[in-house]
């Protein structure tokens, strides 16, 4: 005697369905945000690693040195090879710091093709000098050149600012090494910012990602400003230390000698 057992098999419904997709994207929606702190903590930590290997380097130069300033060496066309091992990423590089360590992995990739500002990057490209002149401290010649994401305190040279005249040329002049910036997050290899004085402040940027900038932008503390972590920026100071500084106190940093410390008002973006 056979008795015949019938299985019935029960599919989702459609209802169910969306609810589990419903479900799926409020999981996804409450984890995105968390991925993208902890990548966005990893790129600054990488970052600060990389800014206390340039300050492992550049303290190694001044020992050698005796203490003495770096000269500013930039652009010698008539003798490209002057620029490329005297600038001061030529004197990382002779440390060993060189390339990926120039790199902040939130900004690691330069643009892919030239701007109005040639060779400039933004919050989240490098710089490059594949679009420079050939004869500066970022491209020997026309299949040799560097990228990076940071840039030099150009007061920090020889004569350049430092001192009881401005002109020192040696470190035991520079006073409170721990406020001094040496390397920042940048759009470009270099920078001296305008002080602020009784008669000027230093206007705003237009943002913080630099993002259609008119070409040959006169204002050089643009070059800091930028949201790369947050609304901050990872800096080596003089002392070799490295840490994150809010855009807002850039200005509260020992730029030079004379200087007038001052807390920026900034855009939103």
């Amino acid at each position: 005697m056979h008795s015949n057992i019938r299985i019935h098999r029960r599919g989702f419904t459609l209802t169910e369905l969306l609810v589990v997709i419903g479900l799926i994207a409020v999981l996804i929606s409450l984890l995105l945000p968390a991925v993208g702190k902890a990548k966005s903590a990893a790129n600054s930590a990488a970052c600060l690693s990389n800014l206390r290997q340039m300050g492992i380097g550049w303290t190694m130069y001044m020992s050698e040195n005796k203490g003495r300033l770096p000269e500013y060496v930039w652009l010698t066309q008539a003798t490209p090879e002057l620029a490329w091992q005297q600038s001061w990423l030529g004197i990382l590089d002779t440390y060993k710091v060189r390339d990926g360590a120039l790199l902040c992995p939130a900004a690691a990739d330069p643009f892919p093709y030239s701007q109005q500002n040639k060779g400039f990057g933004n919050v989240v490209h490098a710089w490059t000098g594949k679009y420079q002149i050939v004869g500066s401290g970022a491209r020997l010649n026309l299949i040799t050149w560097r990228d990076g994401s940071y840039g030099y305190n150009r007061y920090l040279t020889a004569g350049g600012g430092f001192g009881s005249d401005s002109k020192t040329n040696r470190l035991t002049a520079v006073k409170r090494l721990s406020e001094v910036p040496v390397f920042l997050d940048a759009v470009f290899s270099d920078f001296a910012p305008p002080p602020i004085t009784d008669a000027y402040t230093p206007p705003s940027p237009p943002s913080l990602r630099w993002e259609n900038y008119p070409a040959n932008v006169g204002n050089e503390h643009w070059r800091f400003l930028i949201a790369r972590h947050g609304r901050g920026i990872n800096g080596c100071m003089a002392d070799g230390s490295a840490r994150w500084v809010p855009l807002e106190e850039t200005y509260m940093l020992i730029w030079k000698s004379v200087w007038n410390k001052y807390r920026l008002t900034l855009p939103v973006y």
